[in-house]
């Protein structure tokens, strides 16, 4: 049997979670404030490329942490081949990068100092996957590392330094780097096997399943090149993850079924299903409810160049909202799947297993998703409309598809697992978010100020922030018992254990 907690792994991850979103907003803040928009652009083009190329490293980790929840060692040996993968993806990103800079008007300096991200990322997740399938809240140790370093780091290099987007660039690296060694530290049991090329071997022979499942990703995060290469500008681009930022809060919520994956993976027992499926809609509908509201002063914070990306904000919220859903049943599906249990899995049995079926239709989504994205471009700019205008449709074109998509996951687990849709907790927390809505438009006029210095701005926002998220939790407390039953669990988590 596994020893993973869920409920406790769940819980620390989910607590790094929202400690990160105000770190990772101060980080933001520190680059969004000092960067000028194109420099902006330029910063999330590159880490929308390097995330491009780290799609290749799933070979390893995909078939690792499924193989070490179940008591495989193969810690060195994921370890050595994503060093082997991240050196041999620099050339390739090297290359790319330049044809992007020739083909617009992205600095090409900066991007190619990007590189040195590929190895940390690289490394950095491998370790990261190792320590989730055994221990999953090491892994939030990790994170909450790399959180705290950053923001002091990009302070003496992107403030003082005036460094610029490679002043960006210096900081994580740094900030990955202090993680890594910290994620080694208690993955180190883990990493006392043998480099094994027969196991190496083994996974070059299914590699196919974890390039194919990932195959998705290489189609959907081409979009923000896409969208650089038909513009010819990286403004839209800033705009676009101006909004990102705000609008993907919502995924820190996924935190709650981190730990879900490895244990079904490890004991395949169904039983934590329907609870972290109604403690997931738990936070994650509050954080939609708190985005929506909050992303007007949300975008000003982070520069009043951008505040009228608001509503692109507001559409990628939805969107984050409905694909974190559909991740957690994802999830689901392949951490009860079985047929890579064996060591040679037969090829006929593969294509019939959730580890094929799934990223089939995540390929047709995101097949879909690029050609509507690209078909609207060309007929708005045909037509002249303003740059605000494409942005918008870029992300409405991500929310479409999501809505559908989540509908037929939710059939797909119900022929698994059947278990009823939570009607009456998620009325009970809606009328804990219309309270909170409720107390923002009443306060929110006092509270928050629109002054161009962050610094006469931001105390007004955290204040209210504080007040929307408190009354949530109290009127849902009121109301709910499952909401009491949850802070009960928590207090036994966090008791001292005899």
């Amino acid at each position: 049997m596994s020893n993973i907690r869920v409920t406790y792994s769940g819980l620390i991850t989910f607590v790094v979670g929202l400690a990160s979103v105000f770190t990772g907003m101060i980080f933001v803040l520190i680059v969004t404030r000092r960067l000028s928009p194109e420099e902006f652009g330029i910063w999330s083009l590159i880490g929308s490329v390097v995330a491009y190329f780290l799609i290749s490293e799933s070979l390893i980790s995909f078939w690792s942490l499924r193989q070490i929840a179940r008591g495989k060692e193969v810690g060195r040996t994921s370890l050595g081949s994503s060093l082997i993968f991240s050196f041999i993806s620099i050339p390739l990103y090297l290359i790319y990068v330049t044809v992007i800079s020739q083909n617009s008007d992205a600095e090409l300096l900066p991007m190619i100092i990007g590189s040195i991200l590929l190895p940390v990322y690289f490394v950095g997740k491998i370790i990261t996957n190792i320590n989730l399938a055994t221990k999953p809240q090491i892994a939030s140790y990790g994170t909450m590392i790399f959180e705290a370093v950053k923001i002091p780091i990009a302070l003496a290099f992107v403030v003082f330094l005036n460094l610029g987007v490679e002043g960006v660039i210096y900081s994580v690296f740094i900030a990955f780097l202090l993680r890594i060694f910290v994620q080694m530290y208690f993955a180190r049991n883990k990493l006392k096997d043998k480099f094994s090329f027969l196991v190496l071997k083994r996974w070059f022979k299914i590699s196919w399943i974890p390039l194919y499942s990932n195959l998705p990703k290489y189609i959907g995060t081409a979009d923000q090149v896409i969208f650089l290469v038909i513009t010819g500008g990286v403004i839209g681009v800033a705009f676009y993850n101006a909004a990102l930022a705000i609008g993907t809060m919502i995924r820190h919520s996924a935190g709650i079924s981190h730990a879900l994956y490895p244990k079904l993976l490890a004991d395949g027992s169904f039983d934590y299903v329907k609870d972290i499926f109604i403690r997931l809609l738990y936070f994650a509908l509050p954080l939609l409810g708190i985005t929506v509201i909050f992303s007007k002063p949300a975008i000003f914070a982070l520069n009043p160049e951008y505040q009228d990306a608001y509503l692109i904000a507001i559409l990628l919220s939805f969107k984050t909202f409905f694909m974190v859903l559909s991740n957690a049943i994802m999830r689901v599906l392949k951490g009860i799947e079985k047929v890579d249990v064996g060591d040679d899995p037969h090829y006929s049995k593969l294509i019939k297993s959730s580890l094929f079926t799934i990223p089939t239709a995540l390929i047709i989504q995101s097949g879909i998703y690029i050609g509507l994205m690209i078909l609207g471009l060309l007929f708005l700019i045909s037509n002249s409309v303003p740059l605000l205008e494409l942005v918008t449709w870029w992300a409405l074109s991500a929310l479409i598809l999501e809505i559908p998509f989540l509908i037929y996951w939710w059939v797909k687990l119900q022929h698994k697992i059947k278990f009823s849709f939570p009607i009456n907790e998620i009325g009970k927390y809606l009328i804990g978010i219309m309270s909170f809505i409720a107390v923002f438009f009443i306060t929110s006029e006092s509270l928050i100020t629109y002054e161009i210095s962050i610094f006469d701005f931001l105390p007004g926002l955290i204040l209210q922030f504080i007040i929307c998220t408190f009354t949530y939790f109290a009127v849902t407390y009121a109301i709910d018992k499952k909401t009491r039953n949850l802070v009960k669990s928590i207090l036994n988590e966090i008791k001292p254990k005899k």
